[in-house]
């Protein structure tokens, strides 16, 4: 049995992990959820720190849209609280699972592999760039065990509303018209059971890198709706408003070789499966 900190554990991501660490036997804690991750109060309420052997970072704020909104607001949570969970993670010598993001802006090649130069098409991804430098200095300088982990698109989870799926299966039961911005980006869509597998695993084998972690194929949004729109037996017709975002990515495709070879694992849910499984999902939810 291990002692471990999950941050962000009443997120789509951290409550999950939290669940399998258990299941495994793990003694799972979460730190004091009244203050922010920059606040030194955070840490206080962790007993015995020095007898924690693994921390995951899954807190951060995640909105694209918000991060241009209040960049400032993306700077403190996720560099500046990052800095609190490095440096508790130093001072009592705790391994660091981070848990990053996309950050390679639009691809110069396809698939993108961890050698992709990094590039921010947003405030947010900024953030989770800063992030990182901090993990991988604290590696090299200050004697930080750690993994950097690069999910690309998550799915599979209901909780966050402004995520595409979630958007579609609310049009789709609100019998509105399905109508989105533009259906054209394509997407490596990994789906979270994937993900929390991977995250339980990688606390096995601490390499101080970073690995990229994605189904390694992508779908369009158009794809992706009608997808859900024969997954629900709906007849609503898909429409794009032809929206195009701010700095979009037209595709993104990731190379998971790296992590196939370093930790012999591959993603096991395809879009299809995946859709089957927020279907699932949602029946249970709405009963």
């Amino acid at each position: 049995m291990s002692n471990i900190i999950v941050t962000g554990i009443s997120g789509a991501i951290g409550s999950r992990l939290a669940i399998a660490l258990r299941l495994e036997g793990n003694n799972v804690i979460e730190p004091n959820p009244k203050f922010r991750l920059n606040q030194k109060e955070y840490f206080d309420s962790v007993e015995n720190p020095d007898e924690i052997d693994v921390l995951y970072h899954c807190a951060a704020k995640l909105s694209v849209l918000e991060s241009w909104e209040n960049p400032g607001l993306y700077t403190e949570v996720n560099v500046l609280g990052t800095q609190s969970v490095v440096d508790f993670c130093i001072e009592y010598e705790i391994k660091l699972i981070f848990i990053s993001s996309y950050v390679f802006g639009k691809p110069e090649y396809l698939p993108i592999d961890e050698k992709h130069p990094k590039s921010a098409p947003n405030p947010y991804a900024l953030s989770k760039i800063l992030a990182e430098e901090i993990v991988k200095f604290s590696g090299e300088n200050l004697g930080l065990s750690y993994n950097i982990v690069r999910p690309f698109n998550i799915y599979g989870s209901l909780a966050n509303d402004y995520l595409l799926i979630p958007e579609i299966i609310h049009k789709i039961n609100n019998e509105e018209k399905v109508e989105l911005k533009d259906l054209s980006p394509r997407r490596d869509y990994i789906h979270i059971k994937d993900v929390i597998e991977f995250l339980v695993m990688a606390k096995s084998n601490f390499q101080n890198s970073d690995f990229n972690l994605g189904f390694g194929k992508s779908y369009s949004v158009k794809e992706v709706a009608q997808a859900c729109i024969k997954r629900w037996d709906s007849n609503l017709v898909l429409s794009s408003s032809s929206n195009v975002r701010k700095n979009e990515i037209p595709e993104t495709v990731c190379d998971i070789r790296k992590i196939k070879e370093v930790f012999s694992w591959v993603p096991s849910i395809d879009l299809k499966q995946g859709i089957d499984l927020v279907f699932k999902e949602y029946q249970t939810k709405t009963g």
